[in-house]
């Protein structure tokens, strides 16, 4: 029986860019007020196949969108250029990328006292090299990473954790189960309080005006970012993520919620899950509201 919590191990797409922002912040590669244009694609040009360039798609063209925006709308196009460069613009790379999605606890266990965690994996060129026979790591691969694709895998304990480190501002905990106690400090992850904030403006943003609309309520305020990551060989599949916390300005609870190797027209997300339980909670457990 796999404890889908601990050991179900999922590519979590778009969800990871409110980590990766927290990065490019650090690094200083844009300001978080500059725009980038999303026209719905950038494309690379192939030096052994003229005619045949590599395009990296947007799932819609955005227009211009800050850092703020880029999170709330979840442009590909903004974390593309910010995490591989692009251009003009200077991108964080990939081992910047490994640095800050394991600051915030991927790629290793939570260490919560149940048997059977995974590590998860953040996909770096050592890991390429293994698993494709020697290739090398090309700057599509640093895009693809970015939004949470390629060989990313997690765990929902190591992305409810991560979301709870952005929620408090830098404090990293050892999960447990056990109602009334108090969980232990794994560690403290020490950047700007202001690169929180604008972070968590953006996941705000995206409740008020971006693809977490759904949980957009009149009872209670919700900071939350949804994740589309696409599976199997034709990509004809999807994992929907949406994590976040509430309430926005004095946050006590974070989740994270994936529902996994759906059809890729199922329309049916996993905010919608969340909106069901929020009304739910509404009604029957208002005291968590609060």
């Amino acid at each position: 029986c796999l404890n889908g919590v601990l050991s179900g191990l999922s590519t979590p797409g778009c969800s990871m860019k409110v980590f990766i922002a927290m990065g490019v912040l650090d690094q200083g590669v844009i300001e978080p007020n500059k725009q980038i244009l999303s026209t719905r694609s950038i494309t690379i040009p192939n030096p052994y196949f003229p005619d045949k360039p590599s395009v990296f798609m947007d799932w819609k063209a955005h227009g211009l969108v800050d850092l703020r925006r880029a999170i709330a709308v979840s442009s590909n196009v903004y974390f593309y250029e910010v995490g591989g460069g692009y251009q003009g613009q200077k991108g964080i790379g990939i081992d910047n990328i490994e640095k800050y999605s394991r600051l915030f606890g991927f790629g290793s266990t939570t260490e919560v006292y149940f048997p059977g965690e995974e590590n998860g994996t953040i996909p770096n060129p050592a890991w390429k090299n293994l698993m494709f026979n020697g290739e090398n790591w090309r700057v599509g691969d640093t895009y693809n990473t970015s939004i949470g694709q390629y060989g990313f895998q997690v765990t929902p304990i190591q992305v409810v954790r991560a979301v709870s480190a952005l929620a408090n501002e830098g404090t990293l905990v050892v999960p447990t189960f056990i109602k009334g106690s108090s969980p232990q400090v794994a560690g403290t992850i020490s950047l700007s309080p202001s690169y929180y904030t604008i972070v968590k403006e953006g996941m705000r943003q995206g409740v008020t005006s971006g693809t977490s609309a759904p949980l957009n309520f009149p009872f209670m305020e919700i900071a939350s970012k949804t994740g589309t990551a696409q599976i199997n060989v034709m990509k004809d599949g999807v994992n929907s993520w949406v994590v976040g916390f509430w309430p926005y300005k004095n946050p006590k609870y974070a989740y994270a919620v994936v529902m996994e190797k759906g059809s890729r027209g199922n329309q049916f997300s996993a905010t919608l899950v969340m909106q069901d339980f929020f009304n739910w909670m509404s009604i029957n457990a208002p005291e968590y509201l609060n």
